[in-house]
């Protein structure tokens, strides 16, 4: 059993191996070592890295003997993927990373509605780190389940963001778009200049798709249109303003580089940081990438947002499953992932907002600080993302599908292959009602 784990420890990609902390948690090593847990999740670029590190450094100060394995991997679906075999052979990591609302709630009504929870619920813990008295209600409802709490949330991040190079766009006397109107005459007016218009990475499918949906969707058919979509409230996707929003994604991706297929989302970022491209379309983690890159906020790429008054939100969280060799510290690092101090060290290298409303806004840069009166501000759209509103088993196909569709450009087979799958949303969303 010890050389299995290890052997499914290695695929997973363990990247670093940080003495941490933890005095007296319990949850010690059952063959007599130190305490340790490890931490599984998808975070592995540069931002993502020097973000949960910061978080982690927390962590050790108050916990100075334990040991914390970051096994990370480099893409989220590829994490999902390698989670999905450590939870089947019964060997799952101490607390693993997930996206709150439906991609959590697999693991929490693992197989179906009637089937095995594989969380521990930890209402205790989010009690005693505050959080739940200072967290928006959205939020709080992407983490709960029948009453209780199953998910500590790090974060908030704004999907529907897109990224400009300052140079390009002065040099060539242009302003960033933030329509659908807009971002076609960008594209227009750059490509007959000869500049690469759009970075986009399709190494995971899922990062174009995103591209579509989080971005090009939101500019065409609106925010609730798209809240409508993807929680199954369509009778079929096969509609006007959904065959409209994908003529306009291939519009758009008609102007992207060559090589989208062997890039990684963070590769797109530096295509625009260097500026062989003017613009990548993605969420606000993308703004902590350009920074830990070596990029200023406002002198060599700015950000707006797409979509009128929309602010398309996901939510990264850690959980507890059952089974967890070192239990009692993982409940110990959860706490301080929930923390004021927590979470100020985490979001500000992150990108992302703080899924508590009482940090300090002093410690974050004025896009952060933007997306946080955005947020609380009744006037603005605030819709949960496709990743917490969607099933995982509608996403492989999907994603799958969009990328094929921007190389075959047969909106008829895409559509289908969405009214095949659409079943999964309203199936999930009937059953949670």
């Amino acid at each position: 059993m010890k050389g299995a784990f290890v052997a499914v420890l290695r695929y997973a990609g363990v990247l670093t191996l940080a003495t941490l902390g933890a005095t007296g948690c319990g949850g010690g090593d059952p063959e007599g070592g130190d305490a340790r847990v490890e931490v599984f999740s998808w975070w592995s670029s540069p931002s993502e890295s020097r973000a949960l590190q910061a978080l982690l450094d927390v962590h050790r100060r108050d916990h100075p003997d334990v040991k914390v394995i970051n096994a990370a991997a480099a893409a989220a679906n590829a994490s999902e993927r390698r989670l999905e075999e450590r939870m089947v052979e019964g060997l799952p990591p101490d607390m693993f990373q997930s996206y709150g609302g439906a991609r959590m709630m697999s693991w929490v009504r693992y197989n179906g509605q009637e089937g095995e929870n594989k969380l521990e619920a930890i209402d205790d813990v989010v009690a005693s780190s505050g959080w739940l008295s200072s967290a928006p209600a959205s939020v709080v409802e992407s983490v709960s389940h029948d009453g209780r709490l199953y998910a500590v949330p790090v974060n908030i991040h704004r999907t529907n963001c897109l990224f400009y190079n300052k140079k390009i766009f002065a040099e060539n006397g242009l302003r960033p778009p933030r329509t659908l109107v807009e971002l076609h005459a960008v594209n227009e007016a750059l490509a007959a200049k000869n500049v690469v218009p759009l970075a986009v990475a399709a190494r995971d499918p899922s990062v174009p798709a995103s591209v579509m949906w989080e971005h090009i969707f939101i500019m065409s058919a609106g925010a609730t249109y798209y809240d409508d979509l993807f929680k199954g409230r369509l009778e079929s996707p096969d509609t006007p303003k959904v065959r409209a929003a994908l003529s306009a994604g291939l519009k758009a991706m008609k102007h992207m580089n060559a090589n989208a297929e062997e890039l990684r989302w963070y590769d797109a970022v530096e295509l625009v940081g260097r500026g062989e491209a003017a613009m990548v379309m993605d969420g606000d983690w993308a703004k902590a990438e350009f920074q830990a890159r070596g990029y200023a906020l406002g002198e060599d790429f700015g950000m707006v947002t797409v979509g009128d008054d929309a602010f398309v939100y996901v939510v990264d969280t850690f959980v507890l499953p059952r089974g967890a060799v070192h239990r009692n510290a993982a409940l110990e690092l959860l706490a301080t992932m929930g923390s004021v101090e927590g979470q100020d060290a985490l979001n500000p290298l992150k990108g992302s907002i703080p899924s508590r409303t009482d940090t300090d806004i002093s410690l974050y840069d004025s896009l952060s600080q933007r997306a946080m009166k955005d947020a609380s501000d009744p006037r603005t759209r605030f819709v949960p993302s496709r990743h917490l509103s969607v099933p995982g088993p509608f996403f492989d196909p999907i994603d799958e599908a969009f990328w094929e569709f921007v190389k075959d450009r047969n909106i008829d087979r895409m559509i289908s292959a969405m009214e095949a799958h659409y079943y999964i949303i309203q199936d999930y969303h009937a059953a949670a009602r």
